[in-house]
């Protein structure tokens, strides 16, 4: 088994939840992040009490979406190919092996 960690932008989660849910991946756990990396951040317009001020800064940390999940070995090579296909999904795939897994 391999535990996948796939850190996206935050408007690629359906197009990568909808491929784990293909291949049948059984469990999907997301967690909203804010982090820093290769991903571009968005410039967002500074807002001083409540006034527009028209500047524009790039924030240090971006929102990102953690995914985990626990796929078997056959299906492995097949979801990251297709998550790699995806031109909507931009970010990073970490894998792991898993040796044992206990229900509890």
């Amino acid at each position: 088994m391999k535990c996948l960690i796939l850190y996206i932008k935050e408007s690629s989660l359906k197009s990568v939840s909808k491929i784990l849910l293909e291949n049948d991946t059984e469990g999907i756990s997301y967690f909203e992040v804010q982090g820093r990396g290769k991903l571009d951040r968005e410039v967002q317009e500074r807002i001083v009490q409540g006034y527009r001020t028209g500047e524009t800064y790039t924030p240090e940390f971006a929102k990102r979406i953690r995914i985990e999940t626990i796929v078997p070995d056959p299906i492995y090579t097949k979801i990251v190919e297709a998550l790699k296909k995806d031109d909507d999904i931009k970010g990073k795939i970490f894998s792991y092996n898993i040796d044992e897994a206990l229900d509890i």
